[in-house]
C-alpha cells in the first residue's frame, strides 16, 4: 500500500504582507487563517472568562484559600495536556502569592485515571487543604467523595464530557458542563485552568491583594 501526502490548498487571496515570514504566512493560510489578528496572543483577544459556568464561585473559593494561605495540591493527568496544566497551575499560583503549592501526577497504571480514591489517599499524605484537578476530575465521583471524607476540599477543572453524575466538589469548572455558555467546547484542560487563574488574578487585583501582600502582579500573558 502506497501512502500519498497531499499539500493543502492555499487561498492565494490571503496576503499577510511583510509583517509575516513567508513560511509562517503559508502555514497560517493552509489552516484557514486570513488575518494576523487571528494569531494575536494578547489577553484581550481571548473569550471572556465570565462565560464559564461557576467561574465566579471558583474564583471566590480560591481567593479565600489564597488569603488563608491554605495548602494547595494540583493533581494532573500524565499526558501533554495534564503536564502543561499542572505546570501552569503550580507556576501561576506561586506567582499569585500562594506559599504552599505542591503537585501530584499519578501513575495511571497503578491508580487508574483521574482523581481516584487511591490517588486521594496518596495525596492525603501531603496534608493538602485543597486539591485542584487539572485535565481530569469531571468523572471522579468516588475520588471526590473520598477527599470530602478526609476533610480535603476539591476544585475540579476539566474539559472532558461529564457523565450522568457529577462529583460533589466544592466547585466544578468545565466548559462541557450542561448549561455552560462558554463558546469554545474544544478547549484543552490547560486552557480551562488558564481561564480560572486569569479570573483569579483579576479578582486579586480588584481586592488589592498585590499591594497589601507586596506581591508583584504577574502578567498572565507570560504563561
Amino acid at each position: 500500500m502506497h501512502k500519498m501526502i497531499k499539500r493543502r490548498e492555499i487561498n492565494a487571496a490571503v496576503n499577510f504582507g511583510e509583517a509575516c515570514h513567508p513560511l509562517l504566512a503559508r502555514l497560517y493560510a493552509s489552516r484557514g487563517i486570513t488575518s494576523l489578528e487571528e494569531t494575536e496572543l494578547r489577553l484581550e483577544k481571548l473569550l471572556p472568562f465570565h462565560q464559564l459556568l461557576n467561574i465566579d464561585e471558583a474564583v471566590a473559593f480560591l481567593y479565600d484559600a489564597l488569603v488563608a494561605q491554605k495548602r494547595f495540591l494540583v493533581v494532573g493527568d500524565f499526558d501533554a495536556d495534564g503536564a502543561t496544566s499542572t505546570a501552569l497551575a503550580v507556576s501561576a499560583l506561586r506567582a499569585l502569592g500562594a506559599k504552599q503549592v505542591d503537585f501530584l501526577v499519578p501513575n495511571r497504571f497503578t491508580y487508574g485515571y483521574g482523581l481516584t480514591p487511591g490517588i486521594v489517599d496518596e495525596a492525603a499524605k501531603r496534608n493538602p487543604d485543597v486539591i485542584i484537578t487539572v485535565d481530569n476530575g469531571i468523572s471522579s465521583v468516588d475520588g471526590v467523595a473520598r477527599a470530602n471524607a478526609l476533610g480535603i476540599q476539591v476544585v475540579v477543572t476539566d474539559h472532558h464530557l461529564p457523565g450522568n453524575e457529577l462529583p460533589d466538589a466544592a466547585v466544578i469548572v468545565n466548559p462541557n458542563q450542561h448549561n455552560c455558555e462558554f463558546a469554545s467546547k474544544n478547549i484543552a484542560g490547560v486552557g480551562v485552568i488558564f481561564y480560572v487563574l486569569t479570573a483569579l488574578r483579576a479578582s486579586c487585583r480588584e481586592k488589592g491583594w498585590f499591594e497589601t501582600q507586596s506581591v508583584p502582579e504577574p502578567n498572565m500573558g507570560d504563561f
